[in-house]
């Protein structure tokens, strides 16, 4: 009964969310999706710069109809020497890839009209490489870290499918140190690689017109978002959530 009620809200809120974002014109999604690129240049990515050692790594979308465009977001990142991966529907239909974004020239219309990486231009990036940023489109938000997308379950996924490839690889280089001398090569070869990426901050990007006061109704495998990026700014989850790679990100002073 509580199933059948939570996906009747939903669809609701899916109907609702929907119109009062179709409702914005064209200029004021350019004038929104600006402030929130800035958003979280200055509060998310240029604090994560900090880390030393190599280029970011941050996930972008292609905007579809109404959605708020983080193209801005990807044009930085590339001015910066950062790298720019972005998902792509999986020919299976059943989850997605991640490739690398080398120019805006390497989109193109995917599965329904949604802007993908050409696969024909683009290269495949590891599903459990470095990634220091997730920007995650959606319907609607809440100031919990739920969110509501569209139904298909294809970030819940990508996050999941990513958690899983990362603990399985500090298993295995947990394993592997434990086997070898600590001299051995191929011990620090292996905790290195684990331990690569110090973890991935999972980042709602949205209009500020799109969050509800309420809270949504989540289940066990929804994406847990660490914040939240609006044209009015970044609202942080507590410490935060990470896929597994390591140290929790999410608040100020965690980035």
């Amino acid at each position: 009964m509580y199933r059948s009620q939570d996906e009747e809200l939903k669809r609701e809120l899916r109907r609702i969310v929907s119109a009062r974002r179709d409702e914005l014109t064209a200029v004021q999604r350019e004038e929104l999706s600006t402030r929130l690129a800035e958003a979280v240049r200055s509060e998310a990515l240029v604090p994560l710069e900090r880390r030393p050692g190599r280029p970011l790594v941050v996930c972008v979308y292609g905007a579809f109809r109404s959605e708020a465009d983080p193209s801005a977001v990807e044009a930085w990142c590339r001015s910066r020497g950062h790298l720019v991966v972005a998902p792509r529907i999986r020919d299976d239909g059943e989850g997605m890839e991640l490739r690398l974004l080398a120019q805006a020239e390497d989109w193109k219309p995917g599965r329904w009209g949604v802007p993908e990486p050409d696969p024909a231009r683009t290269e495949l990036y590891p599903l459990d490489g470095p990634l220091d940023a997730v920007l995650v489109p959606g319907l609607a938000f809440d100031g919990y870290g739920g969110r509501l997308g569209y139904g298909g379950g294809y970030y819940d996924r990508l996050y999941a499918e990513r958690a899983a490839k990362l603990a399985a690889a500090t298993a295995q280089a947990r394993a592997t140190s434990e086997a070898e001398p600590p001299s051995a090569s191929a011990a620090g070869a292996g905790s290195a690689a684990a331990s690569e990426a110090p973890g991935t901050l999972w980042l709602g990007f949205a209009y500020e017109i799109q969050k509800i006061d309420s809270r949504l109704p989540q289940e066990p495998h929804d994406l847990p978002l660490g914040g939240l990026a609006t044209d009015a700014g970044i609202t942080w989850f507590g410490r935060g959530k990470t896929d597994g790679a390591g140290s929790e990100l999410g608040t100020a002073d965690a980035l």
